[in-house]
């Protein structure tokens, strides 16, 4: 069997003396995955790291979605231009399942005994690693190289025989994806253009993987935005749950009512991604009901219209931004409402969380006085607590994106 090293795009490598082996699925490879790769060449000691797409992980309980060949060429795509990283097709080449042993051993056979393997492993990999195809060779086989996600404890307390025990760590900048997500994402059409190389992208839509051929083309205009639409969604709940601004547990809130969950809308608006994903799910929505300016209460919803305002400048919609205080100023220009919203203008009201609705409630009564028609009323969390019952028995639209169960589950809205 012919084994090769496919390098970037920078030129061919020199025989290295300490070359990093970075197997996966890489189904598909995405920018995490290059990160990590760099990351290990760059603080790792190593003069290559070898990228190596694996032929049929055994680990796996069904096979890949994309072909080996397929998942061999995106890698190379992804490490174009990239110096110190390189593509062995060693494991895709060889009949049969893959394993780590056999990947080292036909490596080793490749570059000789003077170039010491290290395997580039996440923590969770590597504590497995006693379980593998014949451990016990692997610690005479390579070195081991962890790369943890940052804030992940690595106490390094595992026997003497296990194939990691005195392996190194470095806290790595991990990029938060999954390739299981992404494949999700593709198949729906969504923006990825965050994750993945863009040669990779134009190749996995030139070949129609992971469903952005025929089958998702299937699709009506009005299935697919809703599909992407739950999706956004989805991610966004996921978004508030690592940044800690949705927590489960026993709470008491402001009103002195116990909750099985807690929401700090502010710390998921003030996120970058979670202000891309609010502003883009609030706006489409926003703009389907013909509004020409959106806004609410201070000051949970200050940082959403600004993400709105600047959103809507971007797509082209021309939505004007306000914001609605408690009561009016006591000095200026003594204004309630701020922003250049206009008397007789059709207005979308928000909030990022409603519970019994009061701020919300005051600041559409304020919104109304003063001369404009709420066509729309929105929120990120309904905690069904009377709140959108009260909008809905006064006749306002009302729509959220996630609502919370009489057990404490948040969940998507359906619809």
């Amino acid at each position: 069997m012919e084994l090769s090293e496919r390098p970037s795009a920078t030129g061919r490598h020199r025989k290295p003396r300490r070359a990093g082996v970075f197997g996966g699925t890489f189904d598909p490879i995405h920018l995490g995955h290059v990160e990590t790769a760099r990351f290990a060449l760059a603080q790792g000691g190593l003069d290559l790291v070898l990228l190596v797409p694996a032929g049929r992980p055994w680990l796996r309980g069904e096979p890949p979605a994309a072909s080996a060949e397929h998942r061999l060429r995106m890698t190379e795509l992804a490490i174009q231009g990239e110096t110190g990283l390189a593509v062995s097709d060693v494991d895709v080449m060889r009949p049969g399942e893959t394993y780590t042993a056999d990947t080292l051993a036909d490596l080793r056979a490749r570059y000789g005994d003077g170039v010491e393997l290290v395997l580039v492993l996440g923590a969770d990999s590597a504590r497995s690693m006693d379980r593998w195809k014949r451990a016990d060779e692997l610690r005479r086989m390579c070195s081991v190289l962890v790369i943890g996600r940052p804030g992940e404890e690595w106490t390094n307390r595992l026997p003497l025989s296990h194939p990691a025990s005195g392996a190194a760590y470095l806290e790595g900048p991990m990029l938060d994806v999954s390739a299981t997500g992404l494949r999700a994402r593709l198949a729906l059409g969504d923006d990825v253009s965050d994750y993945l190389a863009p040669q990779v992208e134009r190749y996995i839509r030139k070949h129609g993987l992971y469903g952005t051929g025929s089958a998702a083309g299937n699709k009506t205009g009005e299935e697919a935005s809703m599909a992407q639409t739950a999706s956004a969604s989805q991610r966004l709940l996921e978004r508030a749950k690592e940044l800690g601004a949705l927590e489960f547990g026993d709470f008491t809130l402001a009103s002195g009512q116990k909750s099985g969950y807690y929401f700090d809308g502010r710390r998921l608006s003030l996120d970058p991604e979670g202000a891309h994903l609010v502003s883009q799910l609030f706006l489409e929505k926003i703009v389907a009901a013909g509004c020409e300016a959106a806004g609410g209460p201070t000051v949970a919803a200050v940082p959403i219209v600004g993400a709105l305002a600047l959103r809507s400048w971007q797509e082209g919609s021309g939505l004007t931004g306000f914001f609605v205080r408690p009561q009016a100023k006591g000095h200026g220009m003594g204004r309630q409402i701020e922003g250049s919203v206009k008397p007789g203008m059709r207005v979308a009201v928000f909030d990022d969380t409603v519970s019994t609705g009061g701020s919300l409630l005051e600041a559409i009564d304020a919104v109304q006085a003063f001369g404009c028609e709420v066509a729309l009323v929105l929120c990120v969390l309904d905690r069904k607590q009377g709140g959108s019952d009260e909008m809905r028995r006064r006749g306002l639209p009302f729509v959220s994106l996630w609502e919370a169960s009489p057990e404490g589950e948040v969940r998507v809205t359906e619809g």
